[in-house]
């Protein structure tokens, strides 16, 4: 079976949180999640966004999920060997299309829910569907 295991951009595993499959957050982990990567030869925004994606499972019934940063990005594609011929000055664009595209994807789940559960509230305070957690299965078709 294919684990769930994250790494830092040293290699050193990073515990999980088992509610969501996210990263347990830690000023350490984020401090270090948020350094250069080693083959990298431009600085990179640390700067992370907030989603409009209701976060389940958080004790706040408003929180939402937060986007990683660029910095983030590239380091989780230089740790899953996927960096290619990735340039450091197209993170930002990168990082802006993958928060874009999971808006998008995240609009069409409310519209979905809208149709098959009409007596759910949409939207932030409690009521209506929530992202309880993040499965990345990358080699899956769907």
């Amino acid at each position: 079976t294919a684990s769930n295991q994250q790494y830092d951009v040293y290699s050193r595993p990073l515990p999980l949180d088992p509610t969501n499959n996210m990263p347990l957050s830690n000023p350490n982990a984020l401090a270090t999640n948020s350094l250069p990567s080693a083959r990298q030869t431009a600085p990179l925004p640390t700067e992370r966004v907030p989603s409009t994606i209701p976060k389940g499972g958080a004790a706040d019934d408003t929180a939402t999920w937060t986007y990683p940063s660029p910095q983030m990005f590239y380091n989780a594609l230089a740790r899953k060997g996927k960096l290619g011929d990735t340039k450091e000055e197209d993170m930002e664009s990168v990082v802006a299309l993958h928060n874009n595209m999971n808006e998008g994807t995240w609009k069409k789940v409310l519209e979905w829910e809208a149709v098959l559960n009409p007596s759910e509230e949409g939207g932030k305070g409690g009521g209506g569907p929530k992202l309880s957690k993040f499965m990345g299965r990358p080699t899956d078709l769907s």
